[in-house]
């Protein structure tokens, strides 16, 4: 009798387990979006300085790349279904060219620098054909606020650089003058960091110069970032992963000084914020408007590879050109790809990274703007998903973000060959 009672309680427990639902697979977070399948390109929302999004008219706007015109053309996120609607206008037809968007809102202009990368080939000293190979264009676009439609200005666009590079960006500065910069080879074999500006109109352009400063030869694969701060000033950074170096490092132009003028600061490394393996050619660039003091934030990744040590970290530079540096993650943590947003209404910092390391999961934290930061651990996803598992190459926009605005991440996955995008609305 004992054994049969026994037999009798499997049973039940048996039933009882079978008629409970199985867990559920994790559900997505964020929004899968377009395709970019069918014309075999790769990590469009690449290279970690870039931003492929700007805001303006009430919408948000993006690089995307379209199936049917066969290029990356302009697209704009509808609200209402969180859908990016693509537009007629072309922006770069080739399949690795890769985008910086800057929208001016004073003059009514949107700036787009594109460059051709073989990206396969970075993760290696580049070949003769990946450095002699496409070019680096400046687009300039205006807006029909009737018809909600950009279209290229007559002259555009303007080769910028031949040969290919793995990153480039601009920038404007107060005087109306256009900035890029990006590394590449130069006459040496050696890798330098390049510098390039307009000089009478957005068409006309210098030569391509070195930086001139001593920190400016660079190993293969590190890159460099330009941006306008404190609102008179540009600013340049670069990693510089060379044995010695191992540092990230920050020059400034003043407004209206010769183009040979720039003063170097160490931001990080070399005893400065951090020993060691302090640079990797991770670095995303945004200057804080509204508090007077033109403090700029850069989020970076570091060399570093033991358990315990910073892996990503933001770096602040506060209006006296002192750097100071807030852990984001630690080397356990896996974080790749860091970029930081700027809420200037609440006062807070988003900063965004990549884990693992080959992609996967977006993850976010939140800090006060006036006392950075961040809880330890990977942080909050705000892109995953369970089919693509390598969702990587965060990217957002030039623009400080605000309860008007909201925020917008986008990201790619190159397993499915689709666009992922998040929306965070600021105001509640």
């Amino acid at each position: 009798m004992r054994l049969l009672r026994l037999l009798i309680a499997l049973l039940l427990a048996a039933s009882v387990a079978l008629a409970l639902p199985l867990p559920a697979q994790a559900a997505d977070v964020g929004i899968p979006g377009p395709s970019f399948a069918a014309d075999g390109v790769r990590t469009p929302t690449a290279d970690k300085a870039q931003s492929k999004l700007w805001f303006q008219d009430g919408s948000w706007w993006g690089l995307l790349w379209s199936e049917s015109a066969h290029a990356t053309t302009i697209h704009r996120l509808d609200a209402a279904t969180q859908t990016w609607q693509g537009t007629e206008t072309v922006v770069d037809p080739r399949q690795t060219a890769r985008g910086d968007a800057l929208w001016d809102a004073v003059d009514g202009k949107l700036y787009v620098v594109s460059s051709t990368t073989v990206r396969s080939e970075w993760n290696s000293p580049p070949s003769q054909l990946a450095v002699t190979s496409g070019s680096a264009e400046l687009h300039r676009f205006s807006y029909d606020a009737l018809a909600k439609t950009y279209s290229q200005d007559a002259g555009f666009p303007v080769t910028l650089h031949s040969g290919s590079t793995e990153s480039i960006t601009v920038a404007k500065d107060s005087l109306g003058k256009l900035w890029v910069t990006y590394t590449t080879v130069s006459s040496d074999n050696s890798n330098r960091v390049y510098v390039n500006h307009s000089t009478t109109s957005d068409t006309a352009w210098g030569t391509p110069f070195v930086l001139p400063t001593t920190n400016a030869q660079v190993h293969y694969d590190d890159i460099s970032a330009v941006t306008s701060f404190q609102g008179d000033k540009i600013g340049i950074m670069w990693s510089n992963q060379r044995p010695g170096q191992k540092k990230f490092y920050f020059a400034v132009h003043q407004d209206g000084q010769p183009e040979d003028s720039w003063q170097t600061e160490v931001a990080y490394g070399g005893g400065k914020n951090c020993t060691g393996g302090c640079a990797n050619d991770h670095l995303n660039l945004r200057q804080l408007t509204s508090d007077g003091n033109g403090r700029l934030f850069a989020a970076i990744k570091t060399a570093n590879r033991k358990v315990g040590q910073t892996l990503v970290a933001l770096l602040v530079r506060d209006g006296k050109g002192d750097w100071t540096s807030a852990e984001f993650g630690e080397v356990q943590d896996l974080h790749t790809r860091p970029m930081v947003m700027i809420d200037e209404e609440h006062r807070e910092i988003w900063m965004f990274a990549v884990a693992p390391e080959e992609g996967g999961t977006i993850y976010y934290k939140k800090s006060p703007i006036d006392n950075v930061s961040f809880a330890p651990g990977a942080g909050t996803p705000i892109i995953s998903s369970g089919t693509d598992t390598d969702i990587n190459d965060p990217t957002s926009t030039k623009q400080n973000v605000n309860s008007q605005t909201g925020l917008v991440v986008l990201a790619s996955s190159r397993q499915s060959a689709r666009y992922w995008h998040a929306y965070v609305d600021l105001a509640q």
